[in-house]
């Protein structure tokens, strides 16, 4: 069923939602990678913030992912797209979110 964009089943389980949020982000992130070859960590920022996590964080007070395939399907787009950055790749995924997440 689809209700106000969120997917979910007849036992309120939101991982077609999840996985379609995923899905979109993940092309999202593809577009910013083809399109930009030099950026700086404020422009990935902005990108990344306006492009990617929107998808992840649509209607999540609703859905709120608390599967822990869900949660760690999440975390993975985010761990891949914190690599993108040259001065960053190297450093552990503990590091490296602090740098580009604005909301911390």
């Amino acid at each position: 069923m689809l209700d106000l964009g969120v997917w979910f089943d007849e036992k309120l389980s939101f991982s077609e939602h999840s996985q379609t949020n995923i899905n979109k982000a993940n092309m999202m992130f593809g577009i910013i990678k083809r399109n930009f070859k030099h950026l700086t960590v404020p422009t990935f920022v902005l990108l990344y913030t306006s492009m990617v996590r929107s998808h992840l964080d649509y209607c999540s007070s609703v859905w709120a992912p608390y599967k822990k395939g869900d949660i760690e399907a999440l975390e993975k787009v985010k761990k891949k797209a914190t690599k993108i950055l040259p001065a960053l790749k190297r450093l552990p995924y503990s590091e490296r979110l602090p740098d580009t997440n604005p909301t911390l």
